[in-house]
Order: structure tokens, then sequence, then C-alpha cells
């Protein structure tokens, strides 16, 4: 059986055709190399999805259905220097789906917080590959504590063993929390021996978050 692409068309959709980007129309018919009327799936980011059909210029809507969301979760993470490192952590979180990832703020941390369109590209490809239906929410600004939204709980050694219940999880910085960083009302988590790299910490808190 032919594999069926799932396309991000960015919504509110008004008509019974949802018209492409050129780039869409071009990665459809040549790197995917598909026909008029093939099979198309397609989402709006925002809870809907739906089986349609490839067309000259646009995809053709069929039927349609709204989906829950799969995780209430935001990942607050002190930004790898690395842009790879960056892109990788944001894919692989939004093929979790989490329902956002926030740049943590940090002393040792880095202040390199990649640019929106990059990050909403990434956000889109883990959309797209994980057939999801809500869009990962993101932006390109560094956070405070001050803003985390409770229940918070992060990552260090030394913390909790057993799974906490959290709406936030903060992973630290690839230099360590500075002395006295981490505000006294925050639980801390502990994901197991040895030190995972910032990105490694980040998809296992959240895959072990979100299946819980």
């Amino acid at each position: 059986m032919r594999h069926v692409p799932h396309l991000f068309l960015e919504g509110p959709w008004h008509s019974p055709e949802i018209e492409l980007t050129g780039a869409q129309l071009k990665h459809m018919k040549t790197v995917l190399r598909l026909d008029v009327g093939s099979q198309i799936s397609y989402t709006d980011g925002a809870g809907v999805i739906g089986e349609g059909f490839l067309g000259d210029r646009a995809i053709t809507r069929g039927r349609e259905r709204q989906v829950d969301r799969r995780s209430t979760l935001v990942v607050a993470v002190a930004p790898p220097v690395s842009r790879e490192r960056q892109r990788f952590l944001v894919e692989k979180l939004g093929e979790l789906g989490v329902e956002r990832v926030a740049w943590m703020s940090a002393k040792h941390g880095s202040r390199h917080v990649p640019p929106p369109a990059k990050v909403k590209a990434w956000a889109v490809s883990a959309l797209e590959q994980s057939r999801g239906a809500w869009m990962m929410k993101t932006n390109s600004v560094l956070e405070s504590w001050r803003s985390l939204e409770p229940p918070v709980v992060v990552c260090s050694s030394g913390g909790l063993g057993e799974l906490p219940h959290a709406r936030t999880v903060v992973i630290g910085p690839e230099g360590g929390w500075a002395e006295g960083e981490i505000p006294d009302d925050v639980v801390t988590w502990n994901l197991g021996e040895g030190v995972l790299r910032v990105e490694t910490a980040a998809v296992v808190a959240a895959a072990r978050l979100t299946n819980r």
C-alpha cells in the first residue's frame, strides 16, 4: 500500500479546495511523485484532520474530524548552542505531541535562541512526520521561572525517582544550574543514572510524562 502524505495546511478553510504553495506542490509532484487524484491526509494544526485528494494546484477536501490534544505538557529547555541539536529537540518533542516548548533562561546557559521561522519549520516537519493534528506551540524568547505554568518539575540529580505530576518539566543548561538558581518550591526529578545531553533529557522526560 502506497504511503499517504500528511500535510500541514494552515486554516481556517472556507472552500471545498485548499490551495497549495509552490513549494508544497513541487514536493508532492516532484519529490513524492504523486499524481492528480492521489490520496492526501491533512491538518490545520488546531485539532482537525482530514482525508482528501491531490488536484492540479490544491487539495480537494474530504472527510474531516476533530482530534483531542494528546498532551498538555510544556517542556522548558535551556537551549543547546548547536542549531542541529536545537532542531533535533524541537522535532522530537513535536513528534511526541508536547503542547509547547519554551526556551529557558539560565545563568550558565546559552542565549542563542533559534529564529521564529526556523522553529516553526521544525515544528511543521514534526507535525507532518507524526501525522498529528495539533501544532506544537513555540517561541523564540528566553523565559524565566516566573513564566512557567505549574506544577513545575526540574530534572536534576538527587531528585525524586518516581514519575511526578507535572504541567511543565524543565531541562537545565549544558553547564548545569548555578547554586540557588532552582527555586525552593520546585520539585526536582531524577531521570536516572548517567548524565544526558540537554536534548536527550528533554526527549526522555517528555516521553515518560506524555505516556504516564
